[in-house]
């Protein structure tokens, strides 16, 4: 017997039971037995420590810490029927992945989310067919307990096999051509983007022009009908350029802009990173903002304050997003949704110098 530091009677270490150091880890049984105590309650003790005696959970976390035991976590997820990873399925090419800083706050949202839960996010992208055709065949075969899609593009044709298997998922955005059948969490692209357009009416623009995102996404689309709609002008009379999301996207969509309607006088931008290319191709051309031509962009990301000077812009709230998304997610791995879930959460004008 040996004298714990905590003043209790505690059991030989193990190595004088025969598990000497490097030949295996240490288990749960090896806990209790050190701590003078039955599974049971080191178990207990592992899962919060409801019902345990102070004293005894003292003796517990001494033999953990003792002992170097840690928690075999997948073990528990296979005995609990689960992989515990969750994937973060990106339909973009991997430079828009690490080019636009949204993707890190889902990133780092969704981690410490899943962590919690003892879960470990899969970040990847599916930016064509072939990838697509691999990702699905990944998907499929058990190794995730669920997904989550940033930016779907319409019709996903991934989307079919995952609803066959049944695999969780939630996609950011509606997933166009699947929004009865999947869980999708979208703010109101449409209503933002007329806010945007009615800042640039309300500051005297008139002749206000549009980059808009991919328009086989849903925010795409969305936020081009959202300035239509406050211009009260069809797609065939809209003075637009269509931008993929990336910097260098708005950059050649603006001198286009420039090229075709040389007096535009305001500009909305459909994210807020295309908008730091465009008024760079703006000032380059000779034109100041807001003098010249007033900016609004959307999204309220990290690029509308590096922006000089800095974006009036549609925020989004990208956390609740993000959480909503995990909520959700949670609900259809426990099997306790009745039916897909559909979330539109609301967005704000933010009103800097750019217009």
């Amino acid at each position: 017997m040996i004298e714990g530091s905590i003043g209790t009677k505690l059991a030989s270490p193990p190595e004088a039971e025969g598990i000497a150091e490097g030949i295996r880890r240490p288990t749960i049984e090896d806990v209790a037995r050190y701590a003078g105590v039955s599974r049971g309650t080191v178990s207990r003790v592992l899962n919060g420590g409801q019902h345990v005696h102070p004293a005894t959970m003292e003796k517990v976390l001494h033999a953990v810490d003792e002992l170097g035991y840690s928690v075999n976590q997948a073990a528990r997820n296979l005995a609990a029927g689960r992989t515990g990873s969750v994937a973060f399925v990106i339909s973009e090419r991997h430079t828009h992945l690490f080019g636009d800083p949204n993707f890190g706050l889902f990133v780092r949202v969704f981690s410490r989310e899943l962590r919690r839960d003892g879960r470990h996010l899969l970040v990847t992208t599916a930016a064509d067919y072939k990838e697509e055709h691999f990702l699905a065949d990944y998907l499929v075969a058990g190794h995730v307990d669920g997904a989550i899609f940033g930016l779907p593009r319409a019709g996903e044709k991934l989307f079919e096999r995952l609803l066959r298997v049944g695999l969780p998922v939630v996609t950011l955005g509606r997933p166009l051509g699947y929004e009865e059948q999947l869980s999708w969490v979208a703010v109101d692209d449409k209503a933002g983007a007329s806010k945007a357009v009615e800042r640039l009416l309300s500051r005297g623009r008139r002749q206000i022009a549009t980059i808009t995102g991919p328009l086989n996404t849903s925010s795409g689309r969305e936020r081009l009908e959202g300035y239509l709609a406050a211009l009260g002008i069809d797609r065939a009379s809209a003075h637009m350029a269509e931008g993929d999301w990336t910097l260098e996207s708005g950059h050649r969509a603006a001198r286009k802009l420039l090229k075709d309607y040389p007096d535009l006088d305001g500009l909305f931008v459909a994210s807020d990173l295309m908008a730091m290319g465009a008024v760079t191709a703006l000032r380059e051309a000779g034109r100041g903002v807001p003098d010249d031509i007033a900016v609004v962009g959307f999204d309220d990301s990290v690029a509308a304050r590096m922006v000089d000077p800095p974006l009036t812009t549609i925020h989004q709230p990208f956390e609740r997003l993000a959480l909503e998304a995990v909520r959700i997610l949670y609900e259809l791995m426990a099997n306790r949704a009745s039916g897909p879930y559909h979330v539109i959460l609301p967005t704000r004008l933010v009103q800097r110098r750019s217009a």
